[in-house]
């Protein structure tokens, strides 16, 4: 088993000492749907509570980056499947998008997100797909009521228990991000994760 320290950026485009090349990751179908937007009180805590340590680190409130745990993962056709680490890679992913349009960040910067998909459901991975390529208006109070709004959202996703979840971050992200200007032009997020393959 290899472990790399990287980026949730830098894991596209990985070279692995195997000589393997990252280009995508996959969310397989046999992983659970994504938890971390449930709105039981125990997830919600835990929720704020990761929003927020994400928060201090990229507006300045921590000197250090946020450093994460092991993500595992197999590669398989240059596509990391990862076998624990979902949710992690999940919100992580929903950050990116997040200050990515947030901070008007050119295309060519975050093209990466389109390199995320999941296969436990097709309404999961076309959404993450049409999210990658919408622009919010952030003047509005919650960005899940202004995504549903749009004819490219599917009415039977709101029955996806992730899609619904991603919807419940994004609004979370938006509350605690929305009065901040943190990067500009840059998307160089440094919150590090420890990437370990199994082969």
């Amino acid at each position: 088993m290899n472990s790399i320290p990287t980026t949730f950026q830098q894991i596209f485009g990985q070279e692995l000492e195997n000589g393997a090349t990252i280009s995508a990751i996959e969310i397989p179908i046999i992983q659970r749907d994504y938890a971390q937007g449930r709105k039981t009180i125990e997830v919600t805590r835990i929720r704020n509570r990761f929003i927020d340590v994400l928060h201090k680190a990229l507006t300045g409130a921590e000197e250090d980056a946020v450093k994460l745990d092991f993500i595992y993962g197999q590669v398989e056709d240059g596509n990391l499947i990862p076998l624990d680490g979902q949710q992690r890679l999940t919100t992580l992913f929903l950050l990116h998008w997040y200050i990515a349009k947030h901070e008007n960040v050119n295309a060519e910067e975050y093209n990466f997100l389109q390199e995320f998909s999941y296969k436990t459901r097709f309404s999961s991975q076309h959404f993450c797909d049409k999210l990658v390529l919408c622009s919010p208006d952030f003047i509005e109070e919650k960005l899940s009521i202004w995504i549903k709004d749009q004819n490219w959202f599917m009415y039977s996703w709101e029955n996806d228990p992730t899609v619904k979840a991603m919807l419940v971050v994004i609004d979370d992200l938006h509350q605690t991000f929305k009065t901040k200007s943190i990067f500009g032009q840059n998307l160089q997020i440094q919150i590090i994760i420890r990437l370990a393959s199994i082969f």
